[in-house]
């Protein structure tokens, strides 16, 4: 590998692993093929992520995973499955910091080398239309929890919420099931956040 190559683990579900779209078009590898446009360093993507995993299925995941002792850069987009089961804050709280914890693990103890995303809001797609104020108050809930928590122990929070919002009107933001973001929507997103990726390998 050479010197120019970095590595990227990124945790999660189904917003991670890319349901219903080209795993070559996932926000993982989008990130990836930005950064190596803007900076014409090499990626190399390890992803731990499955369509309907909780906190609890990720942290085994993770677990049953051969990955490398350190990763440059970490993400971690994890808890709407949570909210989805009706399962409680407070167990959801305890694994997040397991899994930030399981992360600053990988990352050699440099919480810089990690980025938090928030949760989309799927109340605003076809899929969660019936349920979305409460699908919005729940998940705002989990938001703020993971906010503070990554204030709490340093680690960079970014927003995508807001983006995920633009599917309720545009079709174009929805995969096929009318559920699940599509590429151009993970386009959106790393468009909003590859400015400060970026700066995180240097």
């Amino acid at each position: 590998m050479s010197d120019s190559t970095k590595t990227y683990l990124a945790l999660g579900d189904s917003y991670t692993s890319g349901t219903s779209i080209a795993f070559p078009v996932n926000f993982p590898n989008q990130l990836a093929d930005g950064i190596k446009a803007v900076t014409g360093k090499g990626i190399t993507v390890k992803i731990v992520a499955q369509n309907a995993w909780r906190t609890d299925d990720l942290q085994r995941g993770i677990k049953r995973s051969d990955l490398d002792d350190t990763y440059d850069l970490i993400s971690l987009l994890i808890g709407v499955n949570n909210q989805y089961q009706g399962l409680p804050l407070a167990d959801f709280e305890k694994d997040f910091r397991r899994l930030l914890d399981t992360a600053i693990t990988y990352s050699g103890k440099d919480q810089n080398r990690i980025f938090v995303l928030s949760l989309p809001n799927y109340g605003y797609t076809p899929y969660g239309a019936e349920k979305k104020e409460q699908i919005t108050t729940e998940l705002a809930m989990f938001n703020a929890l993971t906010q503070s928590i990554c204030v709490e122990l340093g680690i960079d929070y970014y927003n995508i919420t807001d983006i995920s919002l633009e599917a309720e009107n545009n079709s174009d933001y929805r995969a096929s099931d009318n559920l699940h973001p599509s590429a151009l929507q993970y386009a959106a997103w790393v468009s909003s956040i590859i400015d400060r990726v970026i700066a995180k390998l240097n």
